[in-house]
């Protein structure tokens, strides 16, 4: 009988399901809020995505990159303050009007048109032309909200199986209501919200094939992953490199060989390529550039003795990094404290870097995650050096680049501190604060966006502020005293059951033993016509069932996914007794 080491991967209890149900929930309605306080027009590029939806709409045809226009009307609505009081807006079709356009060129021509067909589709639905411009819009964001409503649970999943800690899931569940920005975005009318869900999900599926899942249907939604996110814009294509590195080394010793990992490398790039791949072709052919830009190339010369000053560069490109990462609401003006962003950042980036050098952390899950927003980062900051040599300006506005990461953001963070904070009591003491934190956060955020729209940061909030909310939002307050007093009930039950969920007893094995103190026990491949005894086999896979196709690898799928990832080279199997 040989001896195979497991990993203890704890079953999903009800404490759990009820957190990631309620946080899916809870994420929901507070989406739905931010939708409904931010101004009509007033989220990031909101006009852009929803002018190029209208222009579907009404029948035109996708132009190339640089040849789109504002439509006149729906231009004139775009005013520096509020948008005239809801009970004074006209319908869709008055906006519209002739069709006529500005000389103004929207940029949303550079992608493709998928998403602004599917927003088109949601306009007929509700019978635009005859409704009001911002209920059309509002009904546009809430398309939104639903498409990102996956992510919360995207993310634990995610970080559940890098870790195989409870208590990592349900922190990471949490830490998605810390970054507000992320409210913000997926609460406007943007083309970012299906390229973010497309990114949790990849997340989740490269998770799935580094610990060990060999289903070549695993390798198949992983590619279909990608290939939703490039058909929307070319950002999807920041998850291949890696969606790469995930399949090419898995940390399983059962895991298919090299040309095994490099057929399935090639069946993940084939889909989004057979797919999608068309559409950047066919630029590329025209263009001679798989993306084109919608304005012309602007350049601008340095004075004679005065370069590129890479200090000034950086310390711009952190800011606004960071604030547009974290939290700049509105159309990017109005953003957090600097000292909970640079706070957050600084925090973030230390854990990372102090437990890439403790022997006990999972290095290896660190490195591999951290593919995808390092990625990401690279990209913007060649795109804004670009711009800051070329035009001698820095305008950043690129932390959305990262929310496609936002799942491998967080299962690095949960990589690093699962390293650092080795005992159950730190880390419940840890996820707590987390939680308290986060809700800080996600409050201060969404009263900060009302405080600035509707009284022009001028605190604490007053009646006159609310008198302007009513005449501004689409129905008036009573729809959003509704959704505050449900969200906030829902926030409380959540609240609580994540409290509970992070406890110290939340990675508590059935025989008592917690998984980051045991890391390892023991599996028994039995000799044919041999039952090993009951308890000394762990399944990997309890409550996820094996695909019944798959019959003749079960047992080589359930031995490879159960690999220990972050247990130190001290670590060994344990051999139990048998009766």
């Amino acid at each position: 009988m040989s001896v195979v080491p497991t990993a203890v991967r704890p079953r999903v209890t009800r404490t759990e399901l009820l957190a990631v149900v309620g946080t899916t929930l809870l994420f929901g309605l507070l989406l739905t809020t931010w939708a409904y306080v931010t101004p009509p027009l007033h989220g990031p590029d909101e006009l852009a995505n929803v002018d190029a939806a209208l222009h579907l709409a009404i029948g035109q045809a996708w132009p190339a990159a640089g040849d789109l226009h504002y439509i006149q009307g729906l231009i004139s609505q775009n005013v520096p303050a509020l948008p005239p009081a809801a009970a004074d807006r006209g319908s869709i079709a008055a906006i519209v009007g002739d069709g006529s356009v500005n000389e103004l060129v929207n940029p949303m021509s550079q992608h493709p048109p998928t998403y602004f067909l599917g927003q088109a589709v949601v306009a007929h639905l509700i019978d635009f032309t005859t409704r009001r411009w911002d209920v059309v819009l509002l009904a546009m964001r809430l398309v939104d909200v639903l498409l990102v409503l996956p992510v919360p649970a995207l993310v634990w999943a995610s970080v559940r199986r890098a870790t195989r800690s409870r208590r990592a899931g349900a922190a990471a569940l949490a830490a998605v209501f810390a970054v507000p920005q992320l409210a913000q975005l997926g609460s406007s009318v943007s083309a970012w919200a299906p390229v973010i869900t497309a990114g949790a999900l990849a997340t989740w599926l490269a998770v799935r094939v580094f610990t060990g899942d060999r289903s070549w249907w695993t390798v198949l939604a992983l590619g279909g992953s990608l290939a939703v996110g490039t058909a929307v814009m070319a950002a999807g294509f920041l998850a291949v490199p890696f969606a790469m590195v995930a399949v090419l080394a898995p940390r399983a010793p059962l895991a298919p060989s090299w040309p095994g990992r490099v057929l399935r490398a090639v069946v993940v790039l084939a889909v989004p390529a057979v797919t999608t791949g068309w559409w950047y072709a066919r630029q590329f052919v025209r263009t001679g550039t798989p993306q084109p830009q919608a304005f012309p190339t602007a350049t601008a010369t340095w004075p004679v003795g005065e370069p590129p000053a890479p200090t000034q560069f950086a310390g711009t490109f952190w800011n606004g990094l960071s604030e547009s990462f974290w939290g700049r609401f509105g159309r990017y003006e109005w953003p957090l404290s600097s000292v909970v962003v640079d706070t957050a950042t600084v925090v973030a980036l230390a854990a990372v870097v102090w437990a890439a050098t403790r022997r006990g952390a999972d290095r290896r899950t660190m490195l591999v995650a951290g593919v995808f927003p390092a990625t990401a980062l690279l990209v913007v900051l060649g795109r804004d050096w670009a711009t800051y040599a070329g035009h001698m300006s820095v305008a950043v506005t690129q932390g959305r680049f990262l929310f496609p990461a936002l799942a491998a953001l967080l299962v690095l963070q949960a990589a690093a501190w699962s390293g650092l904070l080795r005992r159950p009591s730190t880390a419940t003491r840890f996820a707590r604060c987390l939680l308290v934190v986060a809700a800080l956060v996600a409050v201060g955020a969404i009263g900060l966006l009302a405080v600035a729209s509707y009284q022009a940061l001028q605190f604490p909030p007053s009646t006159a502020g609310l008198s302007t909310m009513a005449i501004t939002v689409p129905y008036g307050l009573k729809p959003l005293a509704l959704l505050v007093a449900v969200t906030g009930v829902v926030a409380v039950v959540v609240g609580a059951t994540l409290w509970h969920a992070v406890g110290p007893t939340a990675d508590v094995l059935r025989d008592g033993s917690a998984p980051d103190d045991d890391r390892v026990a023991v599996a028994h491949r039995a000799a044919p016509g041999t039952v090993p005894a009951a308890h000394d086999v762990v399944p990997a896979h309890d409550h996820e069932p094996v695909p019944a196709h798959d019959h003749e690898t079960e047992d080589a799928d359930r031995a490879a996914d159960a690999v220990p990832l972050d247990s130190p080279p001290t670590d060994a199997p344990t051999q139990r007794n048998h009766p």
